[in-house]
């Protein structure tokens, strides 16, 4: 595996008791999306986890190109939601050939790369151990008889034999995964692993649940995606609103997935040698990236920054932003979905060639202003007052702050998720009925 890796923490850009699922197999197996929910005795499926996928860099050979030839991906993943059993989404959107993948397992993670052999199960795909994916699409496993914990950590290993070149892949992971020669997808442990802080192919794992009320879906740029955070210990915001919710409501919490991708603005796709690290515009991928995971009641859409942050004409002004959160609000509630906005967290001093004229502050503080009174929207979460200095509003709180002036620590992470007004996320609340709760 080949592939340029351009963030770093330097760099802004940057078990339970298993009881067999029985009968209800036999229905989830076909289902390919989330049973009605006033099937109270029925379980529905529900994201719990999820990675926006990205392209590669580039497709130039001394970029150094992304490739996997006969080599087993072991990706870790920390669940949000626990369930009854799982099913995988694993991705080709951007492949421009069909991707054949072959054995692929999922087990309980112990430590590293090593699984709880007792544990594996072989997840099917139509019945099918091999599944190819067409260019452009996704594919969700067969259920896979495997009950879950929540906040626990699973491994899901799959072998591909065929070169492949540009499948999905999500950068900023956070997240030691494995690869390793050869088909070792039922190894307990890989034999010489190399690690990896990539999502590959894998981007979702829903779980089957009775109690669960459904997923939050959080879309935003690298302040979602938890740039940087501490590596390896989930804590992005969206983790800390997770336990938040789960100390709160226990087994009826809903899920919280992460739609982040760092650099990424709602109003353009990422441009440049490394454009497709950005990911496509938040408008464009929208209909993917959220309104398609299983169960989602609520969007957190906390996105601008990076629209703003730009030079002469292309940086977005307040007017041009909010048009774009219209729209991604119009969608989500022609689906009956509740929206809430997140206020863009301060930058000052984040770029050597930021105006001085503070026009960019200005932008901000305008879209700002219309998230904390629209009537559009079904609330507002206002992350600017969680983390700002309160001696000067443009800056981060020094104690917040990573060192980069724009990306929150994981103390800020955490404040930014204790300002969330977790009665946003109430079921009883309707979708388009404003409340302005903090």
């Amino acid at each position: 595996m080949r592939l340029p890796n351009p963030f770093s923490r330097t760099n802004p850009i940057s078990p339970s008791t298993r009881t067999p699922l029985g009968a209800v197999s036999v229905v989830l197996c076909a289902a390919t999306l989330a049973l009605p929910s006033s099937a109270a005795t029925s379980p529905q499926w529900v994201g719990s986890w999820m990675a926006a996928p990205c392209a590669p860099a580039s497709a130039e050979p001394r970029s150094g190109q992304f490739q996997l030839q006969d080599e087993t991906v072991r990706q870790i993943v920390h669940l949000s939601i626990g369930g009854l059993g799982v099913r995988l989404r694993l991705s080709n959107t951007f492949g421009t050939t069909p991707l054949v993948l072959r054995s692929v397992h999922v087990a309980d993670r112990k430590a590293g790369d090593a699984i709880d052999a007792a544990t594996d199960t072989v997840a099917l795909f139509s019945g099918a151990a091999e599944v190819t994916i067409a260019p452009g699409k996704s594919v969700l496993s067969d259920t896979v008889n495997l009950p879950v914990a929540a906040s626990s950590d699973i491994a899901v290993s799959f072998f591909v034999a065929e070169k492949v070149t540009a499948p999905a892949i999500h950068y900023t992971a956070l997240q030691t995964s494995y690869v390793a020669h050869g088909d070792q997808s039922a190894a307990e442990m890989l034999d010489k692993p190399e690690k990896t802080t990539l999502r590959l192919i894998l981007t979702g794992v829903d779980v089957a649940t009775r109690t669960v009320p459904g997923a939050i879906v959080a879309i935003g740029s690298s302040t979602t995606d938890g740039a940087h955070s501490t590596p390896n210990q989930n804590r992005r915001w969206t983790d800390d609103l997770f336990a938040r919710l789960k100390a709160a409501r226990a087994g009826d919490a809903p899920a919280v997935l992460n739609a982040g991708i760092s650099g990424n603005k709602v109003l353009t796709d990422g441009k440049g040698s490394w454009g497709p690290v950005w990911g496509q515009s938040a408008v464009a991928r929208f209909p993917r990236d959220v309104l398609a995971q299983s169960g989602v009641k609520t969007v957190l859409i906390f996105e601008g920054g990076n629209d703003i942050r730009q030079h002469d004409s292309d940086a977005a002004s307040a007017q041009q932003l909010i048009a774009g959160f219209l729209l991604m609000t119009r969608m989500a509630h022609e689906r009956g979905l509740k929206v809430i906005v997140g206020t863009i967290t301060p930058f000052e001093h984040s770029d050597k060639n930021e105006p001085e004229d503070g026009s960019w502050e200005r932008t901000a503080d305008a879209f700002n202003q219309w998230v904390r009174t629209s009537k559009e929207i079904d609330g507002f979460v206002d992350f600017d007052a969680a983390i700002r200095d309160p001696h000067h509003p443009a800056r981060i709180l020094a104690e917040f702050d990573s060192g980069d002036h724009l990306h929150p620590n994981d103390a800020g992470y955490q404040a930014m998720a204790d300002s969330i007004n977790l009665s946003l996320f109430s079921p009883t609340t309707a979708a388009s009925d404003p409340s302005h709760a903090q």
